[in-house]
């Protein structure tokens, strides 16, 4: 997810789409940027609306900001290995080996941010531990022209959801698969500090890799086409755009009622009959075929408009190459707005506002529930102003410091620790600087 800022366009067709160093694509910086905004505004609110049109801008984002996030994870990918041309050799041995690293970084960044934001509850499940196992079992991959990344991408999405639906049974009856998991969590550092162990983050968690790698793959494919080439961006916006049509359509002519309960999260393991349904988070090969289609057509037009406004996207490019950083920084935001009980002040559901004003009356058994306050109290002054206002506030401070932060510095915070370190844990066998 490391990037780079834009700098100023050239003015031939072909050269907007550099920044920061030569050939990088700013559209997908501006598509990383809508993909962490999906979630500022399922989290805080949506900024600068209210009535309908909040209500239909955070449904529209509700699972897709996730999708779009984790399929650009993929584009990442081939761009920092290759881009058109998959490596071979040496080169490919030097890839498996910088991704590989950067997953463990991911992998332990999650996990310390995972910890440090858990009084957000079932509010907020951080997707970065999730990203490093969607790195590392995207490594054999990376030797894969588009074709072939295609056709797996294809086959995962048929299978996964429907396999993890199967181990997950197993899992949850007494089985050895039970035993072993239990084993392995009893053990697991990422499941005794933040419930997000090799299981969790496999089959049992908000976003497993059973589920949701399809779309990592699906983004490397298209990270090893030509996105410079217009033909290539229309190709991928129709494709997408059929793709969802397709997915969310077929759900609903085969599950017209949808399940008869809320579901967020992988489908419950007594209800097979609810893999048909597309809803947001559910994994189900019906909503990675919409919220992958979604994906697409997002990139596809990010890609074409940052080439014909400029300099126009600047701002959202540079906020989108820093897009690692803000996702933290938006996950510690909404930990210090519950404890402070300054949550319920931005205009959330009415259901969870009621929630967090329970104090005393909070349930006290149920370890996923948010730290809110237990006297009920709600903050006055400049910090209840910060938010009441917590999504235009965030938003204004998005903008002020990534352009602030890169008019100094060429990578994000969080960015440069993870390049940072990639670099110093693989410059002895690779004195080649890693950029992605």
């Amino acid at each position: 997810m490391t990037a780079v800022a834009p700098e100023r366009s050239s003015p031939r067709r072909a050269r907007p789409t550099t920044a920061g160093r030569p050939g990088r694509l700013v559209g997908v910086d501006v598509a990383r940027f809508i993909a962490v905004f999906g979630m500022f505004c399922i989290h805080f609110g949506v900024p600068f609306a209210g009535g309908w049109p909040e209500v239909v801008v955070a449904q529209f984002f509700s699972g897709r900001s996730t999708a779009l996030f984790t399929f650009l994870a993929g584009v990442s990918l081939a761009l920092m290995t290759g881009r058109t041309t998959p490596p071979t050799g040496q080169a490919l041995r030097d890839a498996k080996r910088r991704v590989a690293v950067r997953a463990v970084v991911l992998l332990v960044l999650g996990l310390a941010l995972a910890k440090a934001t858990e009084a957000t509850g079932f509010l907020l499940t951080v997707i970065i531990p999730f990203y490093g196992l969607y790195f590392l079992l995207a490594v054999p991959f990376l030797r894969l022209r588009a074709r072939g990344l295609i056709i797996a991408a294809a086959v995962s999405a048929a299978i996964g959801p429907q396999l993890s639906f199967v181990l997950r049974g197993w899992i949850a009856a007494d089985t050895p698969l039970s035993a072993l998991v239990s084993l392995v969590n009893s053990v697991d550092p990422g499941h005794l500090i933040a419930h997000e162990g090799l299981f969790d983050l496999l089959l049992l968690g908000f976003y497993p890799a059973a589920s949701y790698l399809p779309l990592v793959l699906a983004g490397l494919a298209v990270g090893r086409l030509d996105l410079k080439s217009l033909r290539v961006r229309l190709r991928i916006g129709l494709i997408g755009l059929a793709l969802s049509l397709v997915g969310y359509q077929a759900s609903f002519l085969l599950m017209p009622a949808g399940p008869p309960s809320p579901v967020e999260g992988t489908i419950p393991v007594g209800h097979p009959e609810w893999l048909l349904a597309a809803n947001a988070h559910s994994g189900t090969t019906f909503e990675l075929l919409g919220a992958g289609g979604i994906a697409l057509l997002v990139l596809s037009i990010c890609l074409e408009l940052s080439d014909r406004t400029g300099r126009w996207l600047a701002p959202l490019a540079k906020a989108g190459s820093m897009a690692l950083t803000l996702y933290a920084a938006h996950a510690l935001a909404l930990a210090w707005q519950i404890t402070t009980g300054g949550w319920p002040l931005s205009g959330v559901p009415e259901n969870l506002a009621h929630l967090a004003s329970l104090g005393p009356a909070l349930p006290m058994d149920d370890p996923n529930l948010p730290w809110f306050p237990r006297d009920g109290h709600q903050p006055e002054g400049m910090v209840a102003l910060i938010n009441t206002f917590m999504p235009e506030v965030f938003l204004v401070a998005t903008f002020a410091f990534t352009y602030g932060w890169r008019h100094f510095f060429r990578r994000g915070p969080l960015e440069a620790l993870v390049s940072d370190i990639v670099r110093w844990t693989t410059t002895s066998r690779n004195p080649q600087r890693t950029t992605s």
